[in-house]
């Protein structure tokens, strides 16, 4: 890994944590199409689950109180059940095919959101189908996020409810996608080493969103949101078509 190339991920880690501080999403959404410009999708999943471990435990402490244990423990369970299928894609799937597939997620995702849209449902089975397609999408692209999130738009769970249980989940599965990833053999020594000098970044850009939440309008917030997401999706897909070509 030579210095430009670490240099931008420190950056991308500093951006990615001020979205999630600032919008209680978002983390993965944005980091992981740059990163896999740039590192390659495979790699890219074991870094940002590091790197999502880090926001996320920097967050529990204050949040801990306002969490759903019972829709949290049942997501996590159908989490670890999809993530062995998640990790089969990952080892299994074309790189370039993993790239696209992780930009159309973006995309899609950020139009759904924008358009205000949500997965309707509730109880045991559907928070245990949305766990297994959300440990299913973790393993295989980092992606965890997007049918949780609109699960939960679904549930219409109150915002302190909402973040504080989407991030209890995604502590707890990104730990645990963490060690999957390392008993299946898809680390690389220098992750690790990208990893170590990101997490300073990570914990300075959750000061900066923290600190510019309460300056920033909601509606405009969500706007600018929506369009790196927008442009990060683009931006992977046609790093993977040159790439292919």
């Amino acid at each position: 890994m030579d210095w430009p190339v670490a240099v931008a991920i420190v950056v991308l880690a500093l951006v990615a944590a001020c979205i999630q501080a600032l919008s209680g999403f978002g983390f993965s959404l944005f980091i992981v199409p740059f990163l896999a410009i740039l590192i390659g999708p495979k790699d890219t999943v074991f870094l940002a689950n590091i790197l999502s471990v880090a926001i996320n435990a920097a967050q529990a402490g204050h949040l801990r109180h306002a969490v759903e244990r019972r829709t949290a423990t049942v997501l996590t369970i159908g989490s670890f059940a999809g993530m062995p299928v998640g990790l089969a894609v990952l080892l299994l799937v074309n790189t370039t095919v993993l790239q696209i597939a992780i930009a159309v997620i973006v995309i899609v995702f950020t139009l759904l959101v924008m358009r205000g849209l949500s997965i309707h449902g509730g109880g045991l089975r559907g928070d245990l189908a949305t766990g297994v397609v959300s440990g299913i999408l973790n393993t295989s692209t980092s992606m965890s996020g997007p049918p949780v999130v609109l699960y939960f738009q679904g549930k219409k769970m109150p915002p302190l409810e909402f973040r504080a249980t989407t991030n209890a989940f995604f502590l707890v599965t990104a730990l645990g996608a963490v060690v999957m990833l390392t008993l299946g053999g898809a680390v690389k020594p220098y992750v690790l080493v990208a990893a170590a000098i990101s997490l300073p970044s990570v914990f300075i850009g959750r000061l900066v969103g923290n600190a510019l939440f309460a300056r920033t309008h909601p509606t405009l917030f969500r706007r600018m949101v929506f369009a790196i997401l927008l442009l990060s999706g683009v931006s992977a897909i046609a790093g993977a078509i040159l790439k292919a070509g």
